[in-house]
């Protein structure tokens, strides 16, 4: 019916008994393989909610002795960090009599909220509202391990209030972050560097990335900047895509989008166009798919960005649905070593600086896939290195890596490269590339020197906005066997440190 595709679907996980639930980021990666796997099933977002002893559980957990068991259960892993966080400090519950309830699990257990036991909600001055939260035993669900409430786990810390506050209070120029190192300007392209004099200083100096993720050829195309700051890339981006082509940026802190707003007219008016090719819209991420009609957009990019949601599953299923058929995802990130552990991943200064939220990278790899990008390639990698003393005593032995990816959304890419025989030959004359083009780190191709590759390779050259500067020779009528030259796995050292040059996917 399209739930989980264009319509949203949520589901929610509550245990069978009196045992706790999973974590939920690791229930929703099981859930999404087990039921796109055997059922084609797909959907959004999963909530792992605590099982609350009241009503019949509780009846269940008394007729079978297991009632004291269980509290104790909910004692011991009490979490006093969800405290801030639990729903009755900021909801309302309001029952179908008009009286109001601290929580669901109190309205079903009619205990209204202390001192409002008989005022209907429409009778109360909520500007000068003030309550006591009736608490009993029963809420010692809702402060379990991560917390829990009716959305499923509760945040220890609001990520997006963290990353709001930290680049619009903490921040006045890039020079302040922390990891510098990781927004190094050496490997920006020249058709970059000859564009960046013509963008506004304002902009320029309140925009924070950790590349330049911005790939050739965008004549005419349609483009979307996944968390545009001040809109720095968005506007190079409409440069190089000309007045014909399309640009939207979205963002989730509005003074930075003000900034981009702000020199629209401008920006214009420097490159020559007599009609605005841009458009900035203030939103989160993962609201994009609301501005993109499905299968419309040539080319995504993102800038250090999506390390600081926190559903990046959600965010690369959503910019697969955006792209057409031969489109791409082109951007920059943060990606650690290893999974980290929640003292990095929930602390507020690492979060902020694209630390705590980073990836694994063979984590990556594997929400890639499943999102239908079946074979990323880095255009570069290097490691980060983090000089201040805070930070490096707050990530441990934690690696972090500053990389660029090229993913296609091609029909009939393969997990894996495959050998079909095919021969590819680049014919030149692409724009700043005249001589030599770059697919990827490992694959450089030389105008007119034929170059065997695998059947991953000849249909990005073929399917894709590049296809007019390639010839491709053969087809995918005989198979035969793995690419010799693909080292057949991604791990993060040998990827990131280019140990393994042999591998082409």
């Amino acid at each position: 019916m399209g739930y989980g595709k264009t319509l949203p679907l949520d589901i929610v996980y509550n245990p069978a008994g009196d045992y706790l639930p999973p974590e939920q980021a690791k229930l929703q990666n099981e859930f999404r393989n087990f039921l796109g796997e055997n059922f084609g099933v797909s959907f959004n977002n999963l909530s792992a909610i605590v099982n609350v002893p009241i009503m019949r559980f509780r009846d269940y957990l008394v007729n079978n002795n297991r009632y004291d068991d269980y509290i104790n259960l909910l004692f011991s892993n009490h979490n006093k960090a969800t405290w801030q966080n639990v729903m009755c400090r900021s909801l309302l519950t309001v029952g179908h009599d008009g009286r109001i309830y601290d929580c669901d699990f109190n309205y079903a257990l009619r205990i209204p909220v202390k001192g409002f036991e008989d005022v209907y909600f429409w009778d109360i001055d909520f500007d000068n509202f003030e309550s006591e939260i009736i608490v009993a035993e029963h809420c010692l669900a809702c402060t379990v391990n991560r917390g829990s409430s009716c959305h499923g786990e509760l945040k220890n810390f609001d990520t997006e209030e963290v990353v709001k506050g930290y680049y619009v209070s903490t921040l006045s120029s890039s020079n302040d972050l922390k990891t510098t190192a990781c927004c190094d300007l050496d490997d920006i392209p020249e058709y970059v560097k000859d564009i960046s004099p013509l963008i506004a200083d304002e902009i320029q100096m309140k925009f924070y990335g950790c590349g330049s993720p911005i790939p050739l050829h965008l004549e005419g195309c349609s483009v979307v900047d996944l968390g545009c700051g001040t809109g720095r890339d968005s506007y190079i981006v409409s440069k190089l895509a000309g007045e014909h082509g399309k640009v939207l940026g979205i963002d989730m802190t509005n003074e930075q989008i003000d900034v981009a707003r702000k020199h629209i007219n401008t920006q214009m008016k420097a490159f020559g166009y007599e009609n605005k090719n841009v458009k900035f819209v203030h939103d989160y991420i993962e609201n994009a798919a609301k501005y993109v009609n499905p299968g419309s957009a040539d080319v995504v990019i993102s800038n250090c960005v999506i390390n600081l949601t926190e559903d990046k599953e959600r965010v690369l299923d959503d910019i697969f649905r955006m792209l057409k058929n031969g489109g791409e995802l082109y951007f920059s990130d943060i990606y650690a070593d290893r999974r980290l552990p929640d003292e990095i991943r929930n602390n507020e200064l690492l979060y902020a600086e694209c630390l705590g939220g980073a990836l694994y990278i063979n984590d990556f790899i594997r929400l890639a896939r499943r999102a239908g990008f079946n074979d990323p390639r880095i255009m570069t990698s290097r490691e980060i290195e983090i000089t201040n003393k805070k930070v490096q005593n707050l990530v441990g032995n934690a690696r972090f890596y500053s990389v660029k990816y090229r993913l296609f959304k091609i029909d009939g890419l393969e997990d894996a490269c495959e050998d079909y025989g095919h021969v590819a030959i680049y014919k030149g004359g692409l724009k700043y590339s005249e001589n030599k083009f770059i697919l990827d780190e490992e694959h450089v191709f030389e105008k007119n020197k034929p170059e065997r590759v695998c059947g991953n390779t000849a249909l990005m050259l073929s399917e894709s906005r590049f296809r007019n500067y390639f010839t491709i020779i053969g087809d995918f009528d005989e198979h035969f066997g793995a690419f010799e030259d693909c080292g057949g796995k991604i791990q993060c050292k040998e990827h990131v440190d280019n140990t393994d040059k042999g591998c082409c996917c």
